[in-house]
């Protein structure tokens, strides 16, 4: 299991006594609100300064959550979710970002599908194996399941056809 999200699931902490569905229902609310304010940024770019401000508002949130953990893997989501949407919007060779985000949100939104979930997985410290080209095919490969991202064992014959890699 994952060290960061290993931690997060057994510290006590105000996250871990919210009801389930009271999380749940938190989590794609923002999620929801966020994707609504990245199809407002298509029309008019400055809507984007808006979303910054709703996400830096939501990774306080769940590090206070967390008991101010950065390393607990739903923080780190949410920082590094920051974090892109800061360079897509103040870096103007980077502006791409934002239709990446705004993609990769509504994957998730309607597929369960998280690309950031799956390239922080791959990080050292959120990883338990080294790092291979084999690994990574099968983090973006995975298919989606209900809560956070995790990798699926790996079954004798899977993903053979990337066994060179």
């Amino acid at each position: 299991m994952q060290r960061a999200y290993a931690a997060t699931q057994t510290a006590e902490s105000p996250w871990t006594r919210l009801n389930p569905t009271f999380r749940r229902r938190l989590i794609f609310g923002l999620w929801v609100v966020t994707q609504a304010g990245l199809f407002a940024g298509l029309l008019d770019p400055g809507a984007y300064e808006a979303v910054i401000g709703l996400t830096i508002a939501h990774a306080l949130l769940f590090l206070v959550l967390l008991n101010f953990r950065p390393l607990a893997f739903p923080a780190q989501l949410r920082i590094a979710y920051v974090g892109w949407l800061a360079l897509g919007t103040y870096v103007p060779a980077l502006s791409v970002m934002m239709l990446i985000t705004t993609a990769g949100l509504l994957a998730n939104l309607l597929f369960g599908y998280c690309p950031l979930a799956r390239m922080l997985y791959l990080l050292p410290w959120n990883r338990d194996q080294p790092l291979t080209a084999r690994l990574a095919v099968r983090a973006f490969l995975t298919p989606p399941r209900p809560g956070r991202f995790t990798l699926e064992p790996e079954a004798a014959g899977t993903y053979n056809e990337y066994a060179s890699l």
